[in-house]
């Protein structure tokens, strides 16, 4: 893989930056300032041509069921959606996210538009680049990635970075097609790293300020080196439109997840049986906890490879093979990549620092069976979304501290969050709805049934092992 050129970009700006400003008055700008500015935009050019090549632009098409034609004709109803990629090998595979490709029938791939006209040209308008028939290779929707496959070699190629290296300040380049505009950039800096938008969202974010708008999710974050780390994801904005808090998935995770994809068609996370949380402040302080620690167990499941090689609740770990360890979600994630593996850590227990190896294993996740389990015909709950199956003692074998007898149980979901971040998650089970017991979906449809469209209802749900209430929209 290639490294890109500008490395001194950040240098340069800060130079920029710090020259002394004209008088209020003149109308000339310093040499120096001149020569700073210019080696700055230089700098940018030379990052756009060496990535833009890897850049792809992902077109989509869905079909959403039939609609009504003229004369009483009924035709299928198709969608087109798009995004952005970038090929990480030149044997074509390209990275994307999971929700611009998910239940599409047709996936295309426009390659980046040749580089422009050497100078003294007439016209700077130039061909699209060639569009290319994609095959899904596979789709993890917990960290909203896929990988996709097109016929053919020797395509240009983006490197990954290391997203822990990431700095607030630290500026960064998104690429992509926002708006279908195939080809740009727009430069920013990192605002945020680790950012977690929900308390227990099992993915984290790197927020930025370069623009994102629609179109873009799927395309890459580069670093001022011309390295990938993050994938453009989403945005928070009251218009749609890109404010300047964009978010993208880290690019250490976005690796893990394409070598597993890549390797097995779907992504296998090693766990060794632990909890881990990040050292809050008031957690450092509660716990009188005297260090710059960041990373303790709150957890240690019975019978677990972490449990045989001795590790208790309360235990701090600062290293995971040589790496600082800076927050328990970073934690888990170099953990799911280990698979296989024995896990050096570094641990701090009371005034005893010593190092231990853990065994890494396959997480099973029995839950993902249950969609197999469902009939759309007799197991759809419309209203809501889902696919419920009734409590029996076969489902109840496989969920974390079952506590009810009755209930109903998510088995599929294509639900979309409420404004306030609520919705229902495969393996909840439903126990009671506005204070009605539920002992099925039957039972749940007519509960939701006293209800009207648009109005919500309160939900008593058990989920992995502690009740909870949700306020779900019908």
């Amino acid at each position: 893989m290639v490294r890109y050129a500008p490395r001194l970009l950040a240098s340069v700006l800060l130079i920029a930056v710090l020259l002394p400003l004209p008088t209020y008055g003149q109308a000339t700008t310093s040499p120096a300032a001149v020569e700073a500015l210019s080696a700055t935009s230089e700098g940018l050019q030379a990052l756009s041509r060496q990535v833009r090549g890897a850049i792809v632009e992902v077109e989509v098409n869905k079909v959403g069921g039939l609609r009504q034609a003229p004369y009483g004709r009924a035709e299928l109803d198709e969608t087109r959606s798009g995004g952005s990629g970038f090929i990480v090998d030149g044997a074509g595979y390209i990275i994307t996210n999971a929700h611009v490709v998910a239940g599409a029938n047709q996936v295309r791939v426009q390659l980046a538009t040749p580089p422009p006209p050497p100078p003294g040209e007439k016209s700077i308008l130039r061909k699209r680049g060639e569009r290319l028939e994609a095959t899904v290779v596979g789709i993890d929707t917990e960290t909203d990635v896929a990988v996709l496959k097109v016929p053919g070699e020797g395509y240009p190629t983006l490197p990954f970075g290391d997203s822990d290296a990431l700095r607030s300040g630290q500026l960064v380049v998104a690429f992509g097609a926002p708006m279908g505009l195939s080809n740009s950039a727009s430069l920013g800096v990192v605002s945020a790293t680790a950012r977690q938008m929900r308390t227990g969202d099992p993915m984290i974010y790197v927020q930025t300020d370069a623009s994102i708008n629609p179109g873009s999710s799927g395309g890459p974050l580069v670093n001022t080196t011309g390295e990938v780390v993050g994938i453009n994801t989403f945005i928070v904005s009251s218009s749609g439109a890109s404010s300047g808090v964009g978010f993208a998935g880290p690019s250490n995770i976005v690796n893990a997840v394409y070598e597993q994809i890549r390797a097995h068609g779907r992504v296998r996370r090693g766990i060794i049986g632990v909890n881990a949380q990040t050292l809050t402040r008031e957690l450092t302080d509660a716990l009188d906890v005297d260090g710059p620690y960041r990373v303790i167990l709150a957890d240690v499941l019975p019978g677990s490879p972490a449990e045989r090689a001795g590790l208790r609740a309360g235990d701090i770990i600062t290293r995971l093979n040589g790496k600082p360890m800076r927050n328990g979600r970073q934690f888990h994630v170099n953990i799911y990549g280990a698979l296989g593996s024995l896990a050096r850590l570094e641990v701090v227990r009371g005034d005893r620092v010593f190092e231990t190896s853990v065994r890494v294993v396959q997480r099973e996740d029995q839950r993902a069976q249950f969609a197999a389990l469902a009939d759309p015909q007799d197991h759809l709950v419309r209203p809501l979304g889902i696919l419920a199956l009734p409590l029996t003692d076969r489902i109840s074998s496989v969920l974390t501290n079952r506590r009810l007898s009755t209930g109903a149980v998510v088995a599929a979901s294509n639900q979309p969050p409420t404004p306030w971040g609520d919705r229902l998650q495969v393996g909840d089970v439903i126990y009671t709805v506005d204070g009605h017991s539920i002992d099925g979906p039957e039972q749940l449809r007519a509960a939701l049934e006293a209800t009207g469209r648009g109005t919500t209802v309160v939900a008593h749900v058990l989920r992995e092992g502690t009740m909870r209430y949700l306020v779900l929209q019908v």
